[in-house]
């Protein structure tokens, strides 16, 4: 029987076929090639020595591999029964995993993280895998033993939080601009003490080491690490207290920053004379002050039109009534050939007559009787936030003649 040859053209063709059909052979092949959804969960992790408090350095581990994209669980419970969740519903590719146990778990209690060191007994875990398309749930179980964790081991508790005041406004004028934060450790811990608030501020105040079951407290003075005052707005204290086991508390408070801001003032014109005088006759210093800051600033007395002698200074005059007071502001004025210090620096002072507003000027008239033997004498002006700075300086110096 004659066959007829097969053309040349058909082996090309037949590899055609093949090149085209074969990837989504394979793709098809592969579709099909994951893992079963959970397997190799760690059946018994062993034990677990809670002698020296958290074992970070042999912590039980359990394994488990994962063949499809899941959602994983993991619960443990305790020797009492009680059940506690150590992941939850977190997404997972395929691979394998292992979760670390030093021997510490956290709970959620008074809308804090705490953390608790685990008692003796046997505990059981169960991991469980839910595939992200929401297929058939697997779970496996597992168990370990705690030993030797510390007899009656109690975790500290923090008590009798409170701030006072509850509002601040840190403005440095020396009126509630800090507020002191208190609390009581039941047991022997070590503290911080932390402050966030808007915008993501965030602040670890102090740290107080190994401290006795006791009352603390520590000062909060609303700025920030820059020392600028932090704005307004409501702020949460923590009060953290880790014991020696790896037992965490934490508790809470807030308090309110209102009307907090650097205060800024500035002498818009000054001037002094008369600039040639008779001995014993008067010089008269004119200041006009003007709130240029966001905040109130404070003052006090004397108030305009006081004359000073040279024999006197702020603080003597009226029985000590003006002595300086921490963030109120004044205007002053001092002589060249003055080297004293402390009530001696700028020795005549005078009010603004009233609280500046932001925005607000004042105008000043002070009066100085120069019965001093020198033949001239240099004056000039400052302008001064007692006992904290002075944010204007020997300005408008003013030589004044003195004929005898």
């Amino acid at each position: 029987m004659n066959r007829r040859p097969l053309s040349a053209r058909f082996p090309r063709a037949l590899l055609l076929l093949i090149l085209i059909t074969f990837p989504l052979l394979v793709g098809a092949c592969g579709a099909n090639s994951e893992g079963p959804l959970l397997s190799a969960v760690t059946a018994d992790a062993g034990q677990l020595d809670l002698s020296q408090g958290a074992n970070q350095d042999n912590p039980v581990s359990i394994g488990y591999q994962i063949g499809q994209s899941s959602r994983v669980s993991i619960t443990l419970q305790a020797p009492d029964g009680k059940n506690y969740l150590l992941r939850q519903n977190e997404s997972r590719p395929p691979g394998t995993y292992t979760l670390v146990l030093p021997g510490v778990i956290e709970l959620q209690e008074n809308n804090l993280t705490q953390t608790r060191l685990l008692a003796n007994g046997n505990y059981r875990y169960q991991v469980q895998a839910v595939p992200q398309d929401n297929g058939g749930t697997q779970a496996a179980r597992g168990q370990f033993v705690v030993k030797n964790s510390p007899t009656g081991n109690n975790p500290p508790q923090v008590e009798n939080l409170f701030a006072s005041p509850a509002v601040i406004s840190p403005n440095f004028d020396a009126r509630e601009d800090t507020a002191v934060l208190g609390w009581r450790t039941t047991q022997p811990a070590t503290v911080t003490v932390s402050i966030s608030g808007p915008h993501d501020y965030s602040n670890l105040l102090t740290t107080l080491k190994n401290l006795p079951a006791q009352e603390n407290k520590v000062v909060f003075n609303g700025l920030d690490q820059k020392g600028e005052p932090l704005e307004d707005g409501t702020y949460t204290y923590t009060i953290q207290a880790t014991d020696a086991w790896g037992n965490i508390t934490r508790q809470a408070g807030t308090l309110q920053i209102k009307g907090g801001g650097r205060p800024q003032a500035v002498i818009e014109q000054a001037s002094i004379g008369p600039t040639e005088i008779i001995q014993g006759n008067l010089i008269t210093v004119t200041v006009r002050v003007r709130n240029t800051g966001k905040v109130p600033i404070r003052t006090q007395g004397p108030d305009s039109g006081y004359m000073y002698t040279f024999d006197q200074v702020y603080s003597s005059i009226e029985g000590g009534k003006y002595k300086d007071s921490a963030g109120f502001w004044r205007i002053g004025v001092d002589y060249e050939s003055n080297s004293g210090g402390g009530p001696s620096r700028y020795p005549f002072r005078w009010g603004f007559g009233r609280d500046l507003q932001p925005g607000e000027a004042a105008e000043i008239t002070g009066v100085i009787k120069v019965d001093r033997p020198e033949a001239k004498l240099k004056f000039y002006i400052g302008l001064i936030q007692e006992q904290i700075r002075l944010p204007q300086d020997h300005i408008q110096v003013t030589e004044v003649k003195i004929n005898h």
